[in-house]
């Protein structure tokens, strides 16, 4: 998957098996003009007032991304990425389609707003000091998609010169390559892989959430937030220490005891039948371990997920083993030979039209981004601090996307829902269900004030 200039500064190289994935996932959203699971990132920040021109700083720094991470302006070309360096000339006009000042409208407008781009966009919002970047998911993962947002505060605070032209060499490469997933068919591997594509078809339907809507057509996706402020996050810290369990395993069991406690009847007895999404990056060549040096590239995978809901300690360790498949040897030796074969297995089921008496899922699923601070700053030199930061992505299926980390030592759960499928009310109450089960059950005291809906 390593990229070969077919032609004077011209760079292809072939999708990746997730990228491959991702990308027939969002050309589903295509008939009706979005795209299944964008990325959105988002910050508010203040500027030095030696930063006399924020506009113009703002636009360098995106200029600068595209020199050091010139994937944000490659595109599809059939079963390939193409990355055609540029001119001056050529660069301002792609800074032109790309670089978006927004006024008068509010950012969660603007995010319901959101269509398909070329290419991924940068907003900004100068009368609010606010910035949200939309980025096709098969072009990032959450991770990178932060760190793409650190690099541009950092390219704010120390703006350079670039030389646009040579800038082929930062292009990165995908996942087979820097994970070393270098897959020869294999009989006994690709049946492995059916197997475990399997479990999840297997067993569905899935216990999940009423719909609210006989709505089949998706409409904007919004999103909405619960914080827990840092008395809260060092006792729940404290519990999944003491019970041998994470804040992903524990916080996913509170999940899914919220989605069948709020299960309409017919789904109340079912399994939870989902997808545990997983980060690549710390598995990669060191050379491309860094987000802060790779961030526009999509390294991460699904793995499905089934149990049959018991009590929340039985859950909640069930999924601690989940999530760790990709690190402990015992599991991971069988998993890391079959997520190619896996992945495409995948990507042609999604192809493919469901069957026509197949019932919509309607769980949510949960992705952990971990702890942003590792990622994402407050402070760049004197001239920037950033006070307000969120990671979204557009839903068009009828699964809300849970996001969860930790930032300047508060927990956040986020859910992304299409507004078409459901309503305001039925998430929040799914966040505080959520958040009311993992105090419950883990023992954790109630704090005033120590959570926050937004």
């Amino acid at each position: 998957m390593s990229w070969t200039e077919s032609g004077q500064g011209c760079f292809e190289r072939p999708l990746s098996c997730v990228e491959a994935f991702f990308k027939t996932l969002a050309d589903s959203g295509t008939p009706i003009n979005r795209e299944h699971w964008a990325v959105r990132v988002y910050a508010q920040f203040h500027l030095h007032d030696t930063i006399e021109d924020p506009v113009a700083a703002v636009r360098h720094a995106w200029m600068t991304m595209r020199f050091d991470h010139p994937q944000i302006a490659s595109f599809a070309k059939e079963d390939s990425r193409v990355y055609q360096a540029s001119d001056p000339e050529g660069v301002a006009s792609w800074l032109n389609e790309t670089f978006l000042v927004v006024r008068d409208v509010a950012v969660e407008d603007l995010l319901a707003s959101l269509r398909p781009t070329r290419f991924p966009s940068l907003y900004y919002l100068p009368e609010s000091s606010e910035i949200l970047i939309q980025v096709p998911h098969w072009y990032i993962d959450g991770t990178g998609a932060i760190s793409l947002l650190n690099n541009i505060f950092d390219a704010i605070a120390r703006p350079r010169q670039v030389a646009f032209g040579a800038e082929g060499k930062n292009l990165s490469p995908g996942v087979e390559e820097a994970a070393n997933l270098n897959y020869v068919s294999n009989e006994t591997h690709d049946q492995v892989a059916t197997e475990l594509l399997s479990k999840y078809t297997s067993n569905l339907p899935s216990t999940g959430l009423p719909l609210e809507s006989t709505n089949q057509i998706p409409g904007a996706t919004r999103r909405l937030e619960i914080i827990l402020r840092s008395d809260l996050l060092d006792a729940l810290r404290s519990a999944c220490t003491a019970k041998a369990t994470t804040i992903t395993a524990a916080v996913h069991a509170a999940l899914i005891s919220s989605t069948q406690r709020l299960a309409p009847d017919s789904l109340k007895a079912c399994n939870y039948t989902s997808w545990g999404t997983f980060s690549l990056r710390p598995y990669l060549n060191p050379a491309f371990t860094d987000p802060k040096t790779h961030p526009v590239n999509l390294y991460l995978c699904g793995l499905p997920l089934t149990l049959k809901p018991t009590t929340f300690s039985a859950d909640a360790s069930q999924l601690n083993t989940f999530y760790k498949q990709l690190a402990l040897p015992s599991i991971s030796t069988k998993t890391w030979p079959i997520l190619v074969p896996f992945i495409r297995s995948c990507t042609a089921m999604v192809r493919q039209p469901p069957p026509e008496d197949m019932l919509p899922a309607t769980g949510p699923i949960l992705s952990s981004i971990g702890i942003v601070d590792r990622y994402l700053q407050c402070t760049y030199g004197s001239n920037v601090k950033v006070s307000r930061f969120w990671l979204s992505s557009e839903v068009l299926s009828r699964e809300p996307l849970i996001y969860l980390w930790t930032w300047q030592e508060q927990l956040n759960l986020s859910v992304c829902y299409n507004e078409n499928f459901y309503t305001l009310e039925l998430m929040r109450r799914l966040l505080e269900v959520t958040r009311d089960t993992l105090v419950k059950e883990l023992d954790l005291p109630v704090v005033d004030d120590a959570s926050v809906l937004t």
